[in-house]
Order: C-alpha cells, then structure tokens, then sequence
C-alpha cells in the first residue's frame, strides 16, 4: 500500500538522483506533493461499478471501489484508452496475453510529469514556503496568546482578576484599542487624501502626547453611551494598537461590557492628555505580538521584580489561547495548445518535436503565471507593511536622490500597491530628500545608498516580524545593476556576492548582506521598486503557496482536425498565514532622476 510517508521517502531519493536538488526545504515540499499525486492518480480507473473488472491491479471488482474523479479510463460512453502493452496484469485470461483493449485515439491523463517540471523550474517557489494542499479546499489553523484574564464581552461572564479597583473582576488586565489602517475612500471609492492626512496627523498627536505625559497616563474611551478608564502602556509594534490597562467601563452608573463601546453607530474617540483619535475596534493585547513591560509582575505592575511579600500574596496574571481556522480555497488557471497534421509531418525534418514544444510553451505559461502572482503579492504585502511602519513608528525607507524633495506619484516606480488593492503613489505624499549634489557624493556612492536601504528593510523585518532574518530581494535589472556595479565598493564595503560576469541564470544576480537578489524579468527598467522578504517554513506567520495540481495535463485527437490537441490546468493558493503575515516584507522605490545610479 502506498502510504504519504513512504512515498515520501522514495520521491524524495528519485528527485536527488535525477535533478540533484540541494535545497532540503524544496525537495521535502516537492516529495511531499510527488506522494500526495501517487495515491491520488494509483486510484485512477478504478471502476465505479463492481459488475466490470477492476482495471487497477490488487483492487477486486467486488470491493465496489469508485473512481477518484472522472476520467477516460471510467467515463460510459467512450473506449477505454491504454498506452501499448500487454494485458496481462489486467486479464485473468491466459487468451488475453497478446491481446490489445480497443479503445479511442485519446491518451491518457498524466498529471505528475508536468507538475514536478514546473515545481523544479518556478522561481517563485524560492520566495515562498510550500505547503502542498491535500484537496481543493484546505483548513490552515494558527494560535494567539493574549493577555487575557478577563472578556470584553458580557460584564459578569468571569470572575477573578484580583479583586482591586472598580470592576476589575469582570475585565481583561490589558486591551488594544484600533485605529483604522485601511485606505479611506470617498463616495466614488477613491482615496480620501484628506481624511488620510488628518487621521495621520491625530496618530500623531497622541504619539507626542502619549511621550509627554508618560507611562500609565490616564485615557479615556466614549462612544455609544459607554465610558472606558484606563491607563496607557504603550503602542503596539505592528499594528500601532493602543495597549491600556483596564479600570473600568460603565454605561451610566452601571458596569458595563468593553465591546459595548462599538455597540452602535456612534464615533468612538479615545483621549490621551490633549489629544484625541477615532477608534475603529477593541480586542485583546496579543503577548506574541506585543510586549507589555510589567505583566510578570501581578503584585504591582511595574518592571521591577516583587519581593518576596509580594509575590506571596497571590497568583500570577494568566495568559490566555485561542485558535482561529481560515478557509482555503484552490484557484485554477488554463491553457491549451494544439498542433496541425502537416506541422507533425514536416517539422520532425528538422529535429524538432512539434508536440513537446508546444507543451514546454504552455508549462512556461502556468510558471510565468504563477511567478507573477508571487511577486505581485509579496509587493504589495511589502507595501501594506511599509504603510504600517510610517504611520506607527515614523520609517519611511523610500530613496530620493535628488537636488529637491520629490512627491512619491511623481517617481518612476510603475505602482505602490497595497494588499487593499489601493495605490499609494498618489497618496503617500513627499519622500525625503537624501542628497544634496555636492563633490562628497558620485555615481558609486548613491548605488552604495541602495545597499544601506536595503540592510535597513532587511534589519526592520527582523526587529518587527521576530522571526529572523530576510533571505531574498526582487528587483528590476536596472537596480540589480547598480548594485553589480559598486559590488567591490572599497571605501564602505559590505559583504556581498554580486556577480558581473552573467555567471548566475536569469533569475539569480548574486547577494547583498546574505540576501539573494532576484531580478524579474518583466519589471520595466525604469519601475525601480525593491521588495525585501523572509521565505518561512510554512508555520510562521507570512504568506504560503499550497499547490493542489500544479499541472494536470490532458492531450486528445479532435476530431475535426484528426490533430492533437492539449490542456494544461493548475490548482492552488496564495494564503496569508497567521498574525500580521505583512511584517515578514518590505517594498521601497528608488527615485534617482536627476543624477542616475548607472
């Protein structure tokens, strides 16, 4: 019986041997989908109806097996299809042994060939991790950990935090209070520019008082008749949430839920000192995400440690768990190819194959395809999270070299698009200037700036994300050749392996600081976008590609034309994993107009 396990073994054994993969992460995901695709097609023909043969071997016609998914080899209606070959291990019938199935002119389905092709040779594979999908539809589950004693929901579900203050036995320790990150639109679904401005402007405020007025300041939240109190602790790293330590909240003189302060149409404002910003939601502080300094310390919340009275007084404050599932469902794409008789008759003349071109033509189509989402996606993650840093933590990575600061829509970058569809060239506004043209600057000094932006993405990633270190960049040839350019920079060098001899494939250009640097083929030269990102493992947060079929190939005679005529479908998903799957990219654009950088 083959098995996943097994099956993975002897995959992964075969691929070694023929395509000497070094890469131990591929080779795993690529066995793994090799032995998910060898039970699935080991089934195929089984018949639907125990009154015929089992065409399989091993499988009795009266176990009653029924086919996985329809095929020639189990549609009524059509001759089963067979490649030359005895029929020996099909027949019991000694008279059978040189005897030929009749059948149609078709060939049979094959889909594990083509995909392993396309598994070897789609760049896109090296950006992301691979988890292949067992079906068309997946269940992808990820844990939190909040700080959570108590629920934001009805007053008097839970008892217990410990006992102090107004209230405080019905409520979490800490809440992150959200502000509304999502593009603002007008009426006509464009973006409210304006509206932007002044909720960037009131982030602000609040940062600035926030540091004025220090730790544990008092804030209050109001909306729909409910008053929150509590006190700041600080802002979240990610997501700039608005961590406070719970009071208590009431609606008149009554105890009331947290979420009933979003229960209704009415704004939501929270003060800080002198400052004041909309809200948009309320939930838990996450501890994976956030820190907050003093947790561990019940007794009195401060950094310190307690004494030995102290913590003898009670029990630590509790962390909590919740597990989220998300749906998956596989997307298709297609293609299909055909060849004339004479073009089958005259082109072997010249050595060449007619049907096998046509077929590298068509799986060079699903890999460009698939490349294509890849990189869009992880662009425009890399967009969402650049978004994020510059409204919570003031990091803006965008280069202008320039005699003047430049508006981002004026840049040549082609898109600064973000995971909501939206694109910030129009509403990002100045990027900074960093050169002024002076005799200490030159061509090999901005390509030198390039490096340092990317080592501060690189460096931004790690800090934020907490998972590592980046491990690849995408860029366009113009960038990468600067980068080749100044690649043995002696006055500041930095440790690299870009190559300028065109020693590496078309994708591959070399590294910068341990980061392999990617140039896509179809970014024009002028569109001088960067994007920095961390291939995971598949369990961390970030996005993942889950293949079901990344080629199912189908090749029939048509019978109008007495030609071959072929289908290549793939099946799978591009999913967003986990908390703040964002963070593990960053896109930037280098603006160089008046200068050049080659």
């Amino acid at each position: 019986m083959i098995t996943n396990t097994n099956g993975q073994e002897t995959w992964s054994k075969l691929l070694t041997e023929q395509f000497d993969i070094k890469d131990q992460s591929k080779l795993n995901w690529v066995s793994e989908y090799a032995a998910i695709h060898e039970i699935h097609e080991s089934m195929l023909g089984v018949n639907a109806t125990p009154a015929q043969p089992s065409l399989v071997p091993n499988i009795p016609a009266e176990t009653g097996v029924g086919p996985v998914y329809s095929t020639p080899l189990n549609t009524h209606g059509i001759g089963n299809p067979y490649a030359p070959g005895q029929l020996s291990t099909i027949s019991a019938k000694p008279s059978d042994l040189w005897t030929q199935m009749p059948g149609s002119g078709d060939i049979p389905v094959s889909t594990l060939p083509m995909a392993l092709n396309i598994a070897l040779m789609t760049i896109g594979f090296e950006l992301l991790p691979v988890v292949p999908a067992k079906g068309p539809w997946q269940m992808l589950s990820y844990m939190d950990f909040p700080y959570a004693n108590g629920k934001l929901g009805r007053p008097n579900e839970v008892k217990g935090i410990d006992g102090i203050g107004d209230n405080r036995e019905n409520k979490p320790l800490y809440v992150k209070f959200m502000v509304d990150a999502a593009p603002i639109l007008d009426e006509d679904g464009n973006v409210d520019v304006q509206a932007q401005e002044a909720r960037d402007t009131a982030i602000k405020a609040l940062k600035a008082a926030a540091k004025e007025e220090k730790e544990n300041a008092a804030v209050t939240v109001s909306g729909n008749g409910v008053t929150f109190n509590g006190f700041f602790k600080t802002f979240g790293r990610m997501d700039g949430g608005i961590i406070v330590e719970v009071k208590d909240c009431k609606k008149g003189n009554d105890n009331a839920a947290i979420a009933d302060l979003f229960d209704g149409d009415a704004a939501v404002t929270l003060t800080l000192g002198s400052a004041s910003v909309e809200l948009h939601h309320v939930d838990y502080a996450q501890t994976m995400v956030d820190f907050v300094d003093g947790f561990a310390n019940f007794a009195t919340g401060k950094k310190e440690p307690m004494t030995r009275a102290q913590n003898e007084t009670g029990t630590g404050n509790a962390l909590s768990l919740r597990l989220f599932t998300k749906w998956v469902e596989m997307g298709s794409y297609e293609v299909t190819g055909s060849v004339t008789r004479q073009q089958l008759q005259d082109l072997p003349l010249y050595g060449v194959d007619a049907v096998a071109k046509i077929m590298e033509a068509m799986q060079n189509e699903i890999s460009q395809t698939i490349n294509a989402r890849i990189l869009e996606h992880v662009f425009q993650l890399g967009v969402t999270n650049a978004l994020h840093q510059r409204l919570y933590q003031g990091v803006d990575l965008n280069l202008h070299m320039g005699t003047s600061d430049t508006n981002m829509k004026d840049t040549s970058a082609k898109e600064y698009t973000d995971v909501f569809g939206v694109d910030h060239k129009e509403t990002w506004g100045i990027i900074a200037n960093s050169e002024v043209n002076t005799s200490a600057e030159n061509l090999h000094t901005r390509q030198r700036r390039i490096m340092s932006r990317i080592l501060a993405a690189a460096n931004l990633i790690q800090i934020t994300g907490r998972r590592g270190r980046p491990t690849w960049i995408v860029t366009n040839g113009q960038i990468a050749t600067a980068l080749q350019d100044c690649a043995g920079y002696v006055v500041a060098p930095m440790v690299n392996g870009m190559v300028q001899d065109g020693s590496k494939d078309l994708y591959m250009a070399g590294s910068v600081a341990g980061l392999k640097v990617y140039v896509d083929p179809y970014m024009a030269w002028e569109d001088t976008r960067i994007c920095v990102g961390r291939k995971g493992n598949g369990n961390e947060p970030g996005a993942i590609f889950m293949p079901y079929i990344l080629a199912d190939t189908v090749s029939i005679t048509a019978e109008g034309t007495m030609a071959p005529k072929m289908l290549i479908n793939s099946r799978y998903a591009i999913v967003d994993a986990g908390f703040f799957p964002e963070t593990q990219y960053y896109t930037f654009v280098v603006d160089s107009p008046e200068f050049g950088i080659i």
